[in-house]
């Protein structure tokens, strides 16, 4: 990434938190933010999904650019994906946010 690719980024992601906090937009409302479902214990759908980092059976860690988010239990499986929203389904046994 270019010198003026970062500077233009940066500049961007400061002038959307003025925007947010002079709207009285709440942070979590903001880029790179996550909006969680979760229906019991055994499925969770997740808007805001940007990376995979690790999916297993027992573990699926995910990445929203703001923070990673780890489903940790049984039978773990990602069911459905689609530009940035994803389903796991399983018997999630704890939501973990880094």
């Amino acid at each position: 990434m270019s010198r003026n690719s970062r500077n233009a980024k940066k500049k961007l992601y400061a002038l959307t938190e003025k925007l947010n906090d002079t709207l009285e937009i709440p942070q979590s409302a903001g880029p790179g933010s996550a909006q969680i479902e979760l229906s019991g214990n055994r499925e969770a759908r997740v808007d805001g999904c940007q990376n995979i980092l690790q999916y297993d059976d027992t573990a699926i860690r995910i990445s929203t650019g703001r923070l990673v988010i780890c489903f940790s239990g049984s039978d773990l499986s990602i069911n459905a994906m689609q530009q940035n929203q994803i389903r796991i389904t399983g018997t999630i046994l704890s939501v973990d946010f880094a």
